[in-house]
């Protein structure tokens, strides 16, 4: 006869073998890599490294990646930079295993019009990628730095915003002093006109790549149009090859355009519209891409209404923080989302996996307030929020 601990020890024994049978076996105790399944997401510059932080690995570090409910398959996220990280040769992307190959959305409008084109069937993407192809199925959703446009009465795509960021200017001077702060109406001079010397200084304005959202809220920040934009940057955006726009939030990049216009004017500043979640993210090096030196980031002295802002940040690095004045500051301040189609996420039925990922101020990204923080970025009030509707994006990139 056996006794209790030797029944207890034969039952756990048995209990085990029966596991290790089903797991050598391919029973449904296997798993294949949640990855396999994850929710892919494209777009934003801005957002990207703290949804790759959501996604579980970001600049050499990793975080515990948010994942829905048990009762919904516990599905993560996967999120694509917009440009190559270092050491991929391409601009192409297979997202998911058996998939097409697409070319790589850059910015916040090319991710939606991606996320558009699988929603109505259309096809997306250039020859350099294989052609335009069938992106149905491969985009769950897309990160977005600006809201829809103004106007826009569509339902197709739903905004839901997480973050509060704040937008200010960046600003480089190979020789001598920059100017480290201006107002609105300053910005607006520079953005709409041209280069204008102010406090003294040569100060050239630089046009950031136009697929970006940062590009579309700056433009709202200095109401300059389009073209008026693009003629006022002109100068800026042929020191480094004709046409050739800043990728956004790029100190490098800002650099390398502030060496070739003092080359070419001596004392020249320059200065481009730079997200300050970005900037803290990357100053505090917990985001690739950190500023070189001589790129800072402005003070805001008049919004426009007569409000002091200062900057947009506190501290120093590697212990930057948000100024929350500045990033509730209704010109300078935004919203960032991810956005999808609002058939699968307010559907009244199915579709738990996205909703406990992303829907209410209880949701898996909503509830991440460190990783959000750690990023740049504060949680925002509404965070989960369904409310913001928009149509979707026409065309290619």
């Amino acid at each position: 006869m056996l006794n209790s601990s030797a029944k207890q020890r034969l039952a756990l024994a048995v209990a085990l073998t029966a596991t290790l049978a089903t797991a050598f076996t391919g029973g449904s105790a296997t798993a294949d890599p949640k990855q396999l399944t994850a929710a892919v997401g494209v777009g934003s510059d801005t957002t990207q490294d703290v949804m790759n932080a959501a996604a579980g690995y970001t600049n050499g570090n990793y975080y515990d990646p948010i994942a829905s409910t048990l009762a919904s398959g516990a599905r993560q996220v996967i999120s694509f930079d917009a440009t190559p990280p270092a050491g991929v040769a391409d601009n192409c992307i297979t997202p998911k295993v058996g998939g097409p190959t697409f070319t790589r959305p850059n910015g916040s409008s090319q991710g939606r019009r991606a996320l558009s084109r699988a929603i109505d069937g259309t096809k997306y993407g250039t020859a350099a990628c294989g052609g335009v192809q069938d992106v149905a199925g491969l985009v769950e959703f897309a990160r977005s730095s600006s809201g829809p446009a103004a106007g826009d009465v569509g339902t197709d795509l739903t905004y839901i915003p997480f973050g509060r960021d704040g937008v200010s200017f960046a600003s480089y001077r190979t020789d001598g002093s920059p100017v480290t702060s201006h107002t609105r109406a300053q910005l607006t001079s520079l953005f709409t006109t041209g280069v204008q010397v102010i406090g003294g200084v040569r100060i050239l304005p630089c046009g950031i790549q136009a697929g970006s959202g940062t590009f579309e809220f700056w433009n709202k920040v200095t109401t300059a149009t389009v073209p008026q934009e693009n003629t006022a940057t002109t100068e800026c955006n042929n020191l480094l090859g004709v046409g050739v726009r800043a990728q956004e939030n790029n100190g490098d990049d800002l650099k390398a355009r502030g060496d070739a216009a003092d080359a070419a004017v001596n004392g020249t500043q320059v200065i481009i519209g730079f997200s300050a979640g970005a900037f803290i993210a990357k100053s505090n090096l917990v985001a690739p891409g950190a500023p070189p030196a001589g790129v800072g980031i402005g003070t805001i002295s008049d919004n426009g209404s007569g409000t002091n802002l200062g900057s947009p940040i506190v501290g120093s690095a590697p212990t930057l923080t948000p100024n929350g004045t500045f990033y509730g500051d209704s010109v300078f301040g935004r919203s960032v989302y991810n956005v999808f189609p609002t058939a699968v996420i307010t559907s009244a039925f199915g579709n738990d996996d996205l909703k406990t990922l992303f829907v209410g101020a209880g949701s898996a990204l909503c509830s991440s307030t460190a990783v959000v923080n750690a990023f740049g970025f504060l949680v925002h009030p509404s965070c989960g929020s369904t409310a913001t509707k928009g149509t979707l994006l026409s065309g290619q990139l």
